[in-house]
């Protein structure tokens, strides 16, 4: 059972920086082993089960140089009510290279602002531009959102993925929860955590609720946080290894069931069998090649408790516009947004 640090450094060690993509590729591998083994209602119910969205974005300067550049994007969407309110809560901009030999992965912090594009937003209502939060453009549909990465990036993307909370909730607790041991408690009644210390499994409802927490860290920042989420990401990877559902096409199909019923995703990407040319794509890069890091950042010059791309940013997002490997991964200081190189 994994034991985790009540307080979690953006800078993971280096051998758990990978998770996070392999957790998105677990997914998608599942889906593979699901479809292989459905039959043909079994793989319309798990096609269906996908809320299709169409990118209405802007055409803003961005460039693609090969490769496949996915947003993945976990939000407070309520399953009542999906578009209410909806907030991008983490945000991933994955690329696997042209010749799939390489993933190179972005977490973007949801406090960065930047001049949000205008747009026109998925039911056709126009979505006036300002200088705000990036994880805000979601509330006028996927393809502004979309529109604002790819504004901050520089990198042209071509498919959206979404997890939305009560999903999150229902994919754990189709791996029959998550084990875990605190070595102290953990209470944020604004996430609505309350988990004692000790070993224990978390439901989804308790997981959502530990992923989602910032009070529970001493600075109580989003950039502490991420360092969390990457946590819940690979303890979930372990679960799903610990499940061997990968080797048990039966639990695959309904943990595919569960993961599929939680996403909305663009129309290409909705397509099933689009999905599982995706998750085989990743799935064939050596780990070794797979990289994730978080934004390089620096405060912003008229808020310090937002951020803003650091010139180390640009340099990684200009290689992963040109389907070039990643500089030397740097992640940022905590505190002060620094860069530097991990060793």
């Amino acid at each position: 059972m994994p034991t985790f640090p009540r307080s979690q450094s953006v800078a993971l060690a280096p051998q758990h920086r990978w998770r996070p993509v392999v957790a998105l590729a677990a997914v998608l591998v599942l889906l593979v082993v699901a479809t292989v083994s459905a039959t043909a209602v079994r793989f319309a119910r798990l096609a269906g089960n996908i809320d299709t969205v169409d990118l209405v974005r802007e055409d803003v300067a961005a460039a693609g140089g090969g490769g496949v550049n996915l947003l993945v994007v976990g939000s407070d969407a309520r399953d009542e009510d999906p578009r209410m309110g909806d907030r991008a809560d983490s945000m991933v901009l994955v690329h696997l290279s042209e010749d799939r030999s390489r993933i190179d992965a972005v977490q973007i912090p949801r406090d960065t602002v930047l001049d949000l594009p205008a747009c026109t937003e998925d039911l056709g209502y126009a979505f006036s531009g300002y200088y705000g939060m990036i994880n805000g453009a979601l509330g006028a549909g996927p393809g502004c959102l979309v529109s604002a990465v790819e504004a901050l990036s520089g990198v042209r993307l071509d498919h959206f993925l979404e997890l939305r909370f009560e999903g999150f909730s229902r994919v754990v607790d189709a791996l029959d929860g998550l084990p875990v041991d605190l070595p102290e408690a953990m209470v944020d009644p604004k996430a609505e955590l309350d988990l004692p210390a000790g070993e224990q499994v978390l439901d989804g409802q308790q997981a959502l609720a530990w992923a989602r927490t910032r009070d529970s860290f001493p600075d109580g920042s989003d950039i502490g946080r991420m360092g969390n989420q990457q946590t819940v990401m690979y303890t979930i990877v372990d679960r799903v290894k610990e499940r061997k559902l990968v080797t048990h096409p039966g639990r695959a199909y309904s943990f595919a069931d569960a993961v599929t019923s939680s996403v909305r995703a663009d129309a290409d990407l909705s397509e099933l069998r689009t999905l599982a040319r995706l998750g085989a794509g990743l799935a064939r890069v050596p780990r070794e090649n797979i990289s994730i890091a978080t934004m390089p950042w620096q405060p912003d010059l008229h808020d310090p408790n937002r951020v803003v791309p650091s010139a180390a940013a640009e340099e990684l997002f200009v290689a992963l516009a040109r389907d070039e490997p990643a500089p030397s991964p740097v992640e940022p200081d905590p505190v002060t947004g620094a860069s530097g190189a991990v060793s």
